[in-house]
């Protein structure tokens, strides 16, 4: 299993036994959020997919704008961490995507909504616990 795959395994997996609705999400430069929810993406043969396959198939999905606010996190799975932020805050934008600057990229990718900063560590602190159980050491840092 790749690393994306087990990244989002463990997250589909704590967001399904904790009945959250969570979502992937892009940014425009105007803070309006894009994404998908992982309600679409979570199951075996998504998990089974390659990092680029998964990364495409994130991006073709990309579309339905999703009001939120409160607590987002950039998730990167190739250095394995998540750091959570206020999603009103222009954090990690991407310089070569000036339409929508919070984008998704091959390296990372943001979750979101929670609603505050101490559920949203809380949340992917279970998700390293999970992770850890796995071999997979999965670091959190928040604002």
């Amino acid at each position: 299993m790749n690393r994306w795959a087990k990244v989002l395994k463990g997250i589909c997996e704590e967001a399904l036994e904790a009945g959250k609705e969570i979502y992937i999400l892009e940014g425009d430069s105007e803070m309006n959020w894009f994404g998908i929810s992982l309600k679409d993406l979570c199951s075996d043969s998504t998990y089974s997919m390659g990092d680029y396959e998964l990364y495409k198939l994130v991006k073709s999905k990309m579309s339905e704008e999703v009001n939120g606010e409160g607590f987002i996190a950039l998730v990167n799975p190739a250095n394995m961490y998540a750091d959570i932020y206020e999603s009103s805050r222009p954090l990690f934008p991407s310089s070569h995507n000036k339409t929508r600057p919070y984008d998704t990229t091959r390296d990372h990718f943001r979750i979101g909504f929670f609603k505050t900063k101490e559920e949203a560590v809380d949340f992917f602190l279970n998700v390293s616990k999970r992770l850890r159980e796995e071999g997979i050491v999965f670091h959190v840092f928040y604002r």
